[in-house]
């Protein structure tokens, strides 16, 4: 199992490529080494606070996606803007479907 610091570096290296930029590109724009950016996508360094938030805001993720790869992340519901009474009709509908 990976640690947060791998999942992290993996993370980060996914979304940089899925996003386009190469690790040059990217270290520039964080105003950071390539070596330095290289450090981190391969779990070697941690990134700083600062750092983390300025990588976040680039490859237009929240903390949760930066630390979960999406194979971890359970499926949930979300139930904002739903009454009480169409909360529980839903949670009527998975339970009978579970069976």
């Amino acid at each position: 199992m990976k640690t947060g610091v791998e999942l992290l570096g993996d993370t980060v290296r996914a979304a940089r490529i899925k996003k386009g930029y190469t690790q040059e590109t990217f270290s520039e724009m964080l105003n950071i080494t390539p070596v330095h950016l290289a450090n981190i996508e391969g779990s070697r360094r941690k990134p700083s606070v600062p750092l983390l938030f300025q990588m976040m805001k680039l490859l237009d993720f929240s903390v949760d996606a930066l630390v979960f790869q999406p194979e971890e992340k359970k499926h949930i519901l979300h139930l904002d803007g739903l009454s009480d009474r169409e909360i529980e009709s839903l949670s009527r509908l998975v339970d009978a479907m579970k069976e």
